[in-house]
């Protein structure tokens, strides 16, 4: 039977499982949690586990999958900072947003990233970063010289270098506040921009909130 993934049930069923993952992460290693602590933990039946997934595999990328998706629908934004036609937009993270986000979903950003047994996200979501950030570079090196430092190597610095941000800045226990975080990373970051690293500007530093002192 196909499963709606719009239907709010479907929507609360996921969340719950998801939840349960997480939970159970932070105290076993992913290849010790069966598909039956997952359920009892989400308080759900088996039955109705795999009327949405084939196996425990196939929940965990579908997990991690949901996560990032979730992640970059709510950070994404138009940027019209380049002069681009309406069909030639190109997105950018919104750091605001990004660090609201995280702030918001701590534990489990915590969890998957800090956890040495989850390394398997790091590398989805740096990968997934970089795929944003290859999109971008494309666009925007049709408006611009020939870049200073090769896309390839703009795209590593900065997803490591904002992974790890995250990473520990979550590991901190959030000593910082996310509005903090945002204005701290947009300086770093418009230093690294004057200095000819022009993906940087793929992170978007809310106009609004940039213009105070920290």
């Amino acid at each position: 039977m196909a499963v709606n993934k719009t239907d709010p049930r479907v929507i609360k069923t996921r969340n719950s499982l998801r939840k349960a993952l997480v939970y159970l992460m932070r105290r076993d290693k992913i290849e010790n949690i069966s598909v039956q602590k997952i359920t009892e933990t989400a308080n759900i039946t088996r039955g109705t586990f795999y009327l949405h997934y084939r196996d425990k595999q196939d929940f965990i990328e579908s997990a991690m999958k949901d996560i990032l998706d979730d992640f970059f629908a709510q950070v994404m934004v138009d940027s019209e900072n380049f002069g681009l036609s309406k069909e030639r937009t190109v997105q950018v993270i919104s750091l605001q947003k990004a660090f609201q986000y995280i702030e918001k979903n701590a534990d489990i950003f915590d969890v998957l990233l800090n956890d040495e047994n989850n390394n398997g996200f790091y590398e989805r979501f740096y990968n997934r970063l970089a795929n944003y950030l290859t999109t971008y570079g494309n666009v925007i090196n049709d408006n611009q010289k020939q870049l200073e430092v090769p896309l390839n190597l703009q795209i590593s610095f900065i997803c490591s270098a904002f992974l790890g941000l995250i990473s520990h800045w979550l590991e901190d226990g959030l000593i910082y506040t996310s509005r903090y975080m945002t204005l701290s990373t947009t300086k770093m970051l418009n230093q690294l921009n004057s200095d000819g690293a022009s993906l940087v500007s793929f992170f978007s530093g809310e106009k609004d909130s940039v213009v105070e002192e920290i």
